[in-house]
């Protein structure tokens, strides 16, 4: 996974409890590089995993919850990262339909070596969507909270629901209406 994810994992650790709290999960996440991350690294979303777990840990948090507030917290830092690609959208379905084809691809671009998860958007009746996520990484609740961080920034009132989630959370579908 891209060292560029990692920073903003701190960083949201970081905005949620301090500097202090960041040094604390990473010291109990017993990390091989002990919490040091370049944006252009390449390290194993594994060490994701024991972030968050013990992240909620020490919060007595639940964890997929934290997941989902670090992606909404991403989606703002990519507003922030990328401000040429998420302008060129001025709403969350103009943005999600061209997941693939363009923001993936761009990504793909930046970082060769990047590997992105499958969305899908597609129309569910009359104002409804599906967002279908599969991903090698089980990261379903980040999806589910960059989408509402998505959804926040465009100012978009609908709801996003949770259809399916594979227990390990590699594959997911979303409704949005």
């Amino acid at each position: 996974m891209k060292g560029i994810i990692y920073v903003e994992l701190l960083g949201f650790l970081d905005q949620a409890g301090g500097p202090a709290f960041t040094e604390k999960v990473l010291a109990a996440a017993g990390l091989e590089g002990g919490g040091v991350f370049s944006r252009i690294g390449q390290y194993p979303w594994e060490e994701a995993v024991k972030i968050v777990t013990q992240a909620a840990t020490i919060t007595g948090q639940d964890a997929d919850l934290l997941c989902e507030q670090f992606g909404a917290f991403l989606f703002e830092r990519f507003t922030v990262l990328y401000p040429g690609m998420i302008s060129a959208y001025a709403s969350t379905d103009g943005l999600m339909a061209h997941i693939e084809d363009h923001i993936h691809e761009e990504v793909r671009i930046l970082y060769p070596d990047a590997v992105t998860p499958k969305v899908e958007y597609r129309a569910d009746g009359q104002d409804a969507f599906v967002v279908d996520y599969s991903s090698h990484r089980p990261f379903a609740r980040i999806a589910y909270g960059l989408i509402s961080g998505a959804m926040r920034h465009f100012g978009d009132d609908r709801t996003i629901s949770w259809l399916f989630s594979e227990p390990r959370g590699n594959i997911a579908r979303f409704r949005i209406a």
